[in-house]
């Protein structure tokens, strides 16, 4: 068990590190949206593993991920609130400034290669290409 006791220790500096990022731009500030995060990041991630040919284009399908992510979470308020009203292009180009913002897309970004990953490995047991 001190094997368990090892990984968890770093699994919680690696959460420690990217959760002023999923704070702050999936949740309120207080606590994380689990749920509407994980059903983006399935949903994505799905797909993606789904037209993953081979694992050398991991990272690829990794970054493509992350700017899927970005995109829809720009554009769902869009669409909820009936048009670019409340949209600011300066505010959302400063974010990739922000320190904050970066450990947001680090923690997509890993959380897409994990999920591809055994996704993709999960499809290439399923379906023999």
């Amino acid at each position: 068990m001190e094997f368990l006791d090892t990984a968890r220790g770093w699994l919680d500096q690696a959460y420690a590190f990217f959760e002023p990022g999923l704070l702050m731009y999936a949740g309120n500030g207080e606590a994380v949206n689990w749920m509407p995060l994980a059903i983006q990041f399935g949903v994505i991630a799905l797909v993606l593993a789904l037209l993953l040919r081979s694992a050398g284009a991991i990272l690829i399908f990794t970054i493509v991920g992350v700017i899927i992510h970005v995109i829809v979470d720009v554009v769902m308020p869009m669409i909820r609130g009936g048009g670019m009203d409340g949209f600011d292009f300066g505010a959302f180009a400063g974010n990739f400034t922000d320190v904050t913002y970066l450990k947001y897309l680090g923690a997509l970004a890993v959380g897409y290669f994990l999920g591809i990953l055994v996704l993709g490995m999960i499809k290439g047991m399923i379906f023999r290409d």
